[in-house]
């Protein structure tokens, strides 16, 4: 019987150790036993809670694309809560960071 609450922190782990062999080796040569292997869980597990490698991956994703929404969502908050001259000092800054990007090229 698997213990109560132990999804969540197994989803989690599985996703990070995917991370972490993708960041290794590429999408194509990450196998099911080396995440689990990195997640320190047999392969069983795996099946257990996403099915096969493509169920792991597409949560991957989705736990990338969820995290960098929140990202954005924080920066507009920021800047839509930030006074209107830090906003502008901000944006001069970022202009002219551009133009001499360019100007090096």
């Amino acid at each position: 019987m698997p213990k109560l609450g132990m999804q969540p922190i197994r989803r989690r782990q599985l996703i990070d150790a995917t991370l972490d062999a993708i960041n290794e080796v590429g999408m194509h040569d990450a196998t099911i036993a080396q995440i689990a292997r990195r997640a320190g869980v047999s392969t069983g597990i795996i099946s257990h809670y996403f099915k096969d490698k493509n169920g792991l991956l597409e949560a991957t994703m989705r736990d990338i694309t969820s995290q960098l929404r929140d990202a954005v969502l924080n920066r507009l908050h920021a800047l839509r809560t930030a006074a209107p001259a830090s906003v502008c000092r901000r944006l001069s800054a970022a202009t002219l960071m551009r133009r001499r990007s360019a100007a090096r090229r």
